[in-house]
């Protein structure tokens, strides 16, 4: 059983009608999936928002149709306003929870890198992980360890920890954070090896003239 729970009930409002819904704080969504046809339900848009900061983009929500229908599902797709990004739709994949999913799960760099000095900065090249998993199992994030960073010492896929039920699909020399010299620190190492291998100037003495000589 989920901890994310969100109410719903059946939605008659199709098209552009549904904002009246948006106006009384619901949000039009639809179930497809491990369900015998998409049911076009509506839920509050409050409880919407604190299942999704709760983890919801990517764990399982169990969602309580007021006719008593319970659905397992992944949120799949959010649409928002560009401006406001209040919620405007939802796409809710109903799942067979005895099936294993695949599903991007964020990453999170934890730990302070050794190679942190001046002049260097962390990259985080990839903000997700592809796993397979069965939906209890799914995490709302995967936390991996990147003190032993460097410059010369990415954290790739083969560094994150190993979850039970889980399984990674990614390559594991597949480089999620890495360090990188910041653009003034390669300029200033640039303008110092120019001045260490600068040459002297040679003043050659031409030969002595006439008068020199007199």
């Amino acid at each position: 059983m989920s901890e994310l729970k969100i109410e719903a009930t059946h939605r008659t409002l199709t098209g552009r009608k549904v904002s009246q819904l948006r106006r009384q704080g619901l949000v039009p969504v639809v179930v497809y999936g491990n369900v015998s046809a998409p049911e076009s339900l509506q839920v509050e848009a409050r409880s919407l928002e604190r299942a999704l900061h709760s983890g919801g983009s990517t764990r399982v929500v169990e969602v309580a149709v007021k006719d008593g229908t319970v659905h397992n599902v992944l949120v799949k797709n959010v649409q928002r306003e560009p401006v406001g990004h209040a919620l405007l739709h939802a796409d809710f994949y109903a799942v067979n929870m005895r099936e294993k999913q695949r599903v991007a799960v964020p990453i999170v760099g934890v730990g302070k890198p050794s190679g942190t000095a001046t002049g260097v900065m962390v990259l985080q090249v990839h903000e997700t992980i592809h796993i397979e998993a069965l939906p209890a199992d799914i995490p709302a994030e995967i936390e991996v360890d990147v003190t032993p960073l460097t410059l010369d010492r990415p954290i790739t896929v083969a560094d994150l920890p190993a979850l039970k039920g889980i399984v990674y699909l990614d390559h594991e020399e597949e480089i999620l954070f890495n360090m990188q010299e910041t653009r003034a620190e390669i300029a200033e190492e640039a303008a110092e090896t120019d001045a260490a291998g600068a040459e002297p100037e040679v003043v050659k003495r031409g030969k002595a003239t006439d008068e020199d000589d007199n």
